[in-house]
């Protein structure tokens, strides 16, 4: 086993550990979790339409949910307050509250899927991409792709029915192949504390359905998987964690996944990683170097936990960057 990850098994044991634990959804910390039924928090579902160039694109909520603080590693609650002020956020020393969102894209006569949320078995106020998909009055059956930027139990929850059908029952599965040999590795499974395997057998059970006729892709290089719809390699949260590229008419989006978990403490400190990463120097890495392309390059960025609708800015702030919300489209 590598330094890294003994170093992330010990960080993973220490929450467990800790009260902090307690205050992790059931759904993390239940070894029975696969046989909780989710039940959609149609409440929580909300649709933002936006055009980039000729490709449509929808930003879904499935929710929010909190985390006990104690999962961003390195977080001072003093260096905290302040950069919760500069994002326009109250700091709370104990939970972070975080938006899960999804995506949706239509390009050409392709319809792609990005992620699919969590279940309301991780709390309540979470489980509500399939109510958001059809608030945007999009029929399952004509989602022709299933993107995902990483197999974590949060982006796959919507994959499966209560009966453990395909939600999405013609769409085929793109995922990175370092991202589908992560999730079945076993000699990592048994490297969890058993608290935390849950969320891998629900993984592999929601990714079960849509194994034959997949699509792997390689970690190595960029690929095109519609028009204008490019998979770029965004290393460091997971081995296959993956990010999306979308370009048309001169405009351009940068969908980059779990960069970002915190927005109101990870632009002001993009040093502070998050304990579910399985590489924490490439996390870091990886974000530093995102973070500075979208400020440089101008692009309008997307991803799954920042607060919904989950589009906008990144300027340099300082020495570190902000994030500003995107205004409304109203071309759409």
């Amino acid at each position: 086993m590598t330094q890294s990850a003994l170093s992330r098994r010990s960080l993973l044991a220490s929450l467990v550990a800790a009260p902090a634990f307690l205050a992790l959804p059931a759904f993390i910390r239940t070894a029975n979790a696969e046989a909780t039924e989710s039940v959609p928090a149609s409440n929580h579902s909300a649709v933002i339409r936006r055009r980039v160039g000729d490709i449509e694109l929808f930003a879904l909520a499935d929710g929010f949910s909190s985390l006990p603080s104690q999962i961003l590693v390195g977080m001072e609650n003093e260096v905290a307050t302040a950069a919760a002020r500069i994002a326009h956020k109250p700091h709370d020393p104990a939970s972070l509250t975080i938006s899960i969102n999804t995506y949706l894209i239509r390009s050409g006569d392709r319809l792609i899927a990005v992620d699919t949320g969590a279940t309301s078995a991780m709390a309540p106020t979470l489980g509500a991409w399939r109510s958001s998909l059809a608030e945007a009055g999009i029929v399952p059956e004509d989602v022709d792709t299933l993107f995902l930027t990483h197999a974590h139990s949060d982006h796959v929850g919507g994959m499966t029915d209560a009966a453990g059908a395909r939600t999405l029952p013609n769409a085929q599965l793109l995922l990175a192949e370092a991202e589908w040999s992560f999730t079945h590795d076993e000699a990592l499974y048994a490297s969890l504390p058993p608290e935390f395997q849950p969320n891998f057998r629900f993984s592999r059970g929601q990714l079960a359905p849509y194994a034959e006729g997949r699509k792997e892709l390689a970690m190595t290089k960029e690929t095109e998987i519609a028009p204008g719809v490019t998979a770029l390699p965004m290393q460091g949260h997971t081995p296959g964690h993956m990010g999306l590229r979308l370009e048309s008419q001169g405009e351009t989006l940068l969908i980059w996944g779990d960069v970002v978990h915190a927005p109101a403490y990870q632009f002001t400190r993009p040093d502070w990683s998050v304990a579910f990463d399985a590489d924490m120097a490439s996390a870091i890495a990886t974000r530093q170097r995102l973070l500075d392309m979208a400020a440089t390059d101008d692009l309008m960025v997307a991803g799954m936990h920042l607060d919904f609708p989950a589009l906008g800015y990144v300027e340099r702030h300082g020495t570190a960057y902000r994030y500003l919300a995107a205004p409304p489209d109203f071309r759409v």
